[in-house]
């Protein structure tokens, strides 16, 4: 239709103004998801300027504006064959209770049945785990701490 090959090639502006001819040619949920592609790039790049300039703040808001996008465009936290079972809308909507806009929360790995990304502040995270293993089970929670530097040779 754009006669490119890829997305990442087609023009924002000419996808968006187009989109009523999109539509006739693929279905919503592909419409929406390149919606997300399109969004998702320049957050990327906005989450490397913000980490560059310290500005972690920004960073969390990032963060969790990808996950929402992931949510209502990309729509991979949950399977259409398995409404009934929403496991990871549930853990982020929970996030969004326990934080109460304190911390950072998006959907991680691979969707659907996956993984959920959270930042939580220290003096919040005894209470956010035992909040969110009482909704998924002890053991749900995996704290992890990040280093303030990538990866390193060792020997």
């Amino acid at each position: 239709m754009f006669g490119k090959k890829v997305l990442r090639d087609v023009d924002e502006d000419e996808f968006m103004n187009n989109i009523s001819l999109v539509r006739e040619k693929v279905n919503d949920r592909a419409v929406l998801r390149a919606m997300h592609f399109f969004a998702e790039n320049k957050r990327a790049e906005a989450e490397v300027r913000a980490l560059e300039n310290g500005d972690f703040e920004a960073f969390k808001e990032l963060v969790t504006e990808s996950g929402r996008s992931s949510y209502m465009y990309n729509q991979n936290v949950f399977t259409s064959k398995d409404v009934e079972h929403q496991n990871v809308s549930v853990a982020l909507a929970m996030c969004e209770y326990i934080l109460k806009g304190k911390g950072a929360w998006r959907v991680h790995g691979g969707g659907f049945a996956g993984t959920i990304q959270a930042f939580v502040p220290v003096d919040m995270l005894g209470e956010f785990c035992e909040k969110m293993e009482a909704v998924f089970s002890k053991g749900s929670c995996y704290v992890l701490s990040v280093r303030p530097f990538g990866g390193i040779k060792l020997f």
